[in-house]
């Protein structure tokens, strides 16, 4: 089967967009089902959706080599949205008008999420964003979401923080889209605690927030949550340690990836936690735990064909994938007029093991299907995943 156009304007991954093709090339007899992927592989993004884009290609791959969809060839649709909104509502406008996709996975943050979300649900287009920023649940909603909610996630924060006894937390939030979820629900859920909360917000491209943590540092914190992702928590981690902070430092899971560690050499906090997936710590789980089996198998499978270990964002974007086409199948999709059909049969799953650990049950009512004992504490110590103790 000839090979399908791939738009992207970076040059980094043109290895990898070479060999997606129109999927299976052993299959014939049967036409091709199309699957979009909308993607951060470039701008500030792409390190989400680098690991992402691999993800969901080994999964077309091993679908296709196992005889596609019922016989049909699992074809991706694949375009860069560049981290940019417009450009992510766009990719969306051609892959619904020109390339009659089924549904459609991406995208990797929550503003090209919000930007492709009402474009997919105008023309009635099932969507599976990879943010855990993302909110999928609404009213007739045809998006779904990946990882443990945000606000779960912060809920599992502050009950850590009880059980340690304390009770004076600092929190620092960048004034992006991601950072403004995050202020929001620390200082909601924080309330609820009695715990004495004091808040900060900075720039996302502040190279410096040396004022704000010396603002945060007067109330004495017995510990900092800081809600950002990306390199910007490497400037926050340098300013903390040069003012001698010696309290916990809590950020969220969406830095849970090679380069979070790579931007936290030099820099990193002596007790540094997040709430995480247990994946990321799969060989410390027990032989008896339900989905290890599943989490090394796709482990050693992304190394195998890619060379390197996959982080967090491959396991929600391999697992969104598994999840799409199990509703394809179940749907006997044919293409976009079975979208609604699609978004139906996903909210049938109950019980699907999940890589990312634990298992998705979705319902009308829950389009992210994970629960919050999804999301245990996690320490980084030496570049390392541990279970927090």
């Amino acid at each position: 089967m000839k090979k399908k156009a791939i738009m992207f304007s970076g040059l980094c991954l043109l290895a990898l967009v070479l060999q997606l093709t129109s999927a299976g090339n052993a299959l014939a007899g049967k036409p091709a089902l199309k699957l979009g992927v909308n993607l951060d592989t470039t701008g500030y993004a792409a390190w989400l959706g680098e690991p992402e884009l691999r993800a969901v290609q080994l999964y077309a791959d091993q679908v296709n080599a196992k005889g596609g969809i019922d016989g049909h060839p699992l074809e991706l649709v694949v375009y860069d949205n560049q981290s940019n909104p417009e450009r992510s509502s766009a990719n969306v406008k051609k892959m619904i008008q020109r390339d009659k996709v089924a549904a459609i996975i991406g995208t990797s943050i929550n503003a090209t999420s919000n930007a492709a979300k009402p474009i997919a649900q105008a023309d009635r287009l099932t969507m599976y964003s990879l943010s855990g920023s993302f909110e999928p649940n609404y009213p007739d909603s045809l998006t779904f979401a990946s990882f443990v909610h945000a606000s779960e996630q912060v809920e599992n924060i502050y009950d850590y923080l009880a059980k340690k006894g304390i009770k004076r937390v600092a929190v620092l939030c960048a004034n992006d889209s991601t950072g403004q979820t995050w202020f929001e629900l620390t200082s909601r859920i924080g309330k609820k605690t009695g715990m004495q909360i004091a808040t900060e917000r900075f720039n996302i491209n502040d190279m410096d927030v040396t004022s704000q943590l010396a603002k945060l540092k007067g109330i004495n914190p017995q510990a900092l949550i800081v809600g950002v992702s990306g390199k910007a928590n490497a400037v926050v981690a340098k300013n903390f340690n040069q003012l001698g902070f010696k309290i916990p430092y809590i950020t969220g899971s969406g830095n849970i990836s090679e380069s979070f560690m790579k931007l936290m050499e030099g820099n990193e906090p002596d007790t540094l936690l997040l709430p995480g997936a247990y994946y990321v710590v799969w060989n410390e789980l027990p032989a008896s735990y339900p989905q290890r089996k599943i989490m090394q198998e796709f482990s050693e499978a992304f190394h195998k064909k890619y060379n390197k270990l996959p982080d967090i964002y491959a396991v929600v974007a391999y697992d969104a994938a598994r999840i799409v086409v199990e509703a394809m199948r179940r749907s006997k999709a044919q293409g976009p007029k079975d979208s609604e059909k699609i978004r139906a049969e996903i909210e049938k799953i109950k019980n699907f093991p999940a890589v990312y650990g634990g298992v998705y049950s979705f319902s009308k009512d829950d389009h992210r299907g994970l629960k919050r004992e999804y999301a245990p504490m996690i320490q980084v110590k030496a570049g390392k995943y541990k279970l927090a103790k």
